[in-house]
């Protein structure tokens, strides 16, 4: 893939529409929907809710404005990565104790690594846990293996998992425990360099990612999927490429924690479930920004599930005792208010559904600009769709090889 003018086209398609993606809607209502193009927001408006559905995974039904249609059509061309397809079965016993989200990411990750690692004899695992992906990957490969995560309580398990599922012969695996962190670090910087050493790092976590990069410099093979991507700080982590450092896009906060946002198929269920929960947070924001206007943002924060199947009014309430706010308003008044806001709050949603569009090409844009500072830094790079999105949303790898 070149990666030069996959980043050079997806930047010019999404710079012109940073107003809309680079802040929070709710934050910066109503000024925020004003940047939403009138005839977008008409359409949107015209859908019931089999078309508001069809929006939230990208589909655009009826007739939709040109440019809407033109743009998401950009995005999606832009956006299709290759994916790898194979799969490494894990036997019954190898599957104990792993959720089917975890087996699912083993079974892909063994099957990339087998015909791309012959050369390798070490690996290091960043932010390894109890160890499953380096205790497979030693018994499939007869790797020496190391797994490093700053969490003791979870590697103990790990040691204990592998001693009641030991192998007569053993294993080549040990546990390490530390934070991997830039600077210099004696004791596991290392185990990251030579031409027979891999690095891996399953959903790194925001800045880790880098780190890992920057660590692995050395290595023979390097694997990295990404995650947390709103825990990055700007400039100090985007851009990191040379070339991505001449095609900047204005990334906010607000922007990095758009690149996150999963969205899978839902059932009729789930998409009701969204609405509701986007439906009372609006409203509160709403509510509250009418009675206490000298508060810039008041947060709702994550609600029990249990009250959002609740009446608004049950709902506001216990947001409004949790952050100390007395609003003198009867149950029904509370009730009444929800109502005579709807209109609002589903042009709030609209919004959101069409701001969802460019989640993907951010991420991806990110994972340009990596793959490219691999590529200036000798390795032949590789970007690919891993795992099902259904299941683990970020699902983009990174494999980087060295080409000497």
């Amino acid at each position: 893939m070149d990666f030069q003018a996959r980043l050079e086209a997806l930047t010019h398609q999404l710079r012109p529409w940073s107003p809309l993606w680079s802040r929070s809607i709710l934050q910066g209502w109503p000024e925020s929907g004003a940047t939403y193009p009138e005839d977008w927001l008409a359409y949107a408006r015209s859908l019931d809710e089999a078309g508001e559905r069809q929006l939230d995974q990208g589909a655009l039904v009826d007739a939709p404005p040109a440019s809407l249609s033109a743009l998401l059509g950009a995005l999606e061309e832009l956006t299709a990565l290759p994916w790898h397809e194979g799969l490494h079965p894990l036997t019954v016993m190898e599957r104990q104790g792993l959720s089917d989200k975890k087996a699912h990411e083993l079974e892909r990750v063994l099957s990339l690594l087998g015909p791309r690692t012959r050369f390798i004899q070490q690996a290091v695992d960043i932010g390894g846990g109890m160890g499953h992906l380096a205790r497979l990957c030693a018994r499939t490969f007869g790797w020496t293996f190391h797994s490093i995560d700053r969490d003791a309580t979870l590697q103990d398990k790990g040691r204990r998992w592998l001693t009641r599922t030991r192998p007569s012969g053993g294993d080549t695996l040990c546990f390490i425990q530390a934070s991997v962190e830039d600077g210099l670090q004696p004791r596991i910087d290392p185990l990251f360099s030579g031409q027979d050493r891999a690095s891996l790092g399953l959903h790194t976590c925001g800045p880790l990612a880098l780190t890992q990069l920057r660590k692995s410099q050395r290595a023979g093979f390097v694997l990295n999927i990404g995650c947390c991507y709103d825990k990055l700080e700007i400039p100090r982590d985007y851009p990191i490429s040379r070339f991505g450092s001449t095609h900047p896009l204005p990334f906010t906060p607000h922007a990095l924690a758009l690149t996150t946002r999963g969205r899978p198929q839902k059932t009729d269920a789930e998409f009701a479930r969204m609405k509701r929960v986007y439906a009372w947070r609006f409203a509160f924001h709403l509510l509250a920004r009418r009675h206490f206007p000298e508060q810039d943002f008041v947060r709702a924060g994550d609600a029990p599930k249990g009250l959002y199947d609740s009446p608004f009014a049950v709902y506001a309430r216990d947001r409004l005792e949790r952050l100390g706010l007395d609003i003198g308003m009867t149950a029904a008044q509370l009730d009444a208010f929800e109502v005579s806001v709807r209109t609002e709050t589903r042009d709030l949603l609209l919004c959101h559904l069409l701001r969802d569009r460019f989640a993907r090409a951010l991420e991806v844009v990110l994972l340009l600009d990596r793959a490219m500072r691999l590529e200036e830094l000798g390795f032949q790079v590789e970007l690919l769709q891993l795992f099902d999105p259904r299941l683990s949303p970020r699902n983009l790898a990174l494999i980087a090889s060295r080409s000497d």
